[in-house]
């Protein structure tokens, strides 16, 4: 029956190559041989867009994780294996600064987490402190680098 699956599946040059074959694992393994170097390459791109994917400040951590799930989806079916808490690890490192204390949280207290649940926590994290994060960047930002001649004094005079 697998057999009768896997040649439905296939081309029909491949069905015509593969029909006198008996066994489904020579099957398997004679187009492995034909594909897996595509496989190969293609999961080196999709690890290289996982790494070089980066959450900017103030965008949806939901798109965020839901992006980057869809990546390690992708890898899977291309047969990599990789486990669990090293994929929540490449998210949490895709995170930017705003999410230090999350990672510090996750790492002490040796948190594990499905993708799905970390999402979640990731999504609530964000609720509670993203707004204060933004604002404290904001005030940190506008008190570092003042715009005017006249804020510039007024600095100078609060320290005073």
């Amino acid at each position: 029956m697998a057999k009768c699956y896997i040649l439905a599946s296939i081309s029909n040059v491949l069905q015509h190559q593969m029909q006198d074959v008996e066994l489904v694992s020579n099957i398997m393994l004679s187009l492995k041989e034909m594909f897996g170097e595509q496989g190969r390459s293609a999961r080196r791109e999709i690890m290289r867009q996982i790494y070089n994917t980066k959450m900017a400040e103030g965008t949806s951590v939901r798109e965020h994780c839901l992006r980057m799930i869809s990546h390690m989806n992708i890898l899977e079916v291309l047969g990599a294996d990789i486990d669990g808490e090293s994929q929540a690890d490449m998210i949490l490192q895709s995170l930017p600064k705003s999410f230090k204390e999350f990672r510090l949280n996750y790492n002490m207290n040796k948190k594990i987490y499905t993708l799905s649940e970390l999402m979640n926590e990731l999504v609530a994290a964000e609720g509670i402190f993203g707004t204060s994060i933004v604002d404290a960047n904001m005030a940190e930002a506008s008190t570092s680098h003042p715009n005017s001649k006249e804020e510039e004094d007024g600095l100078r005079q609060a320290r005073w």
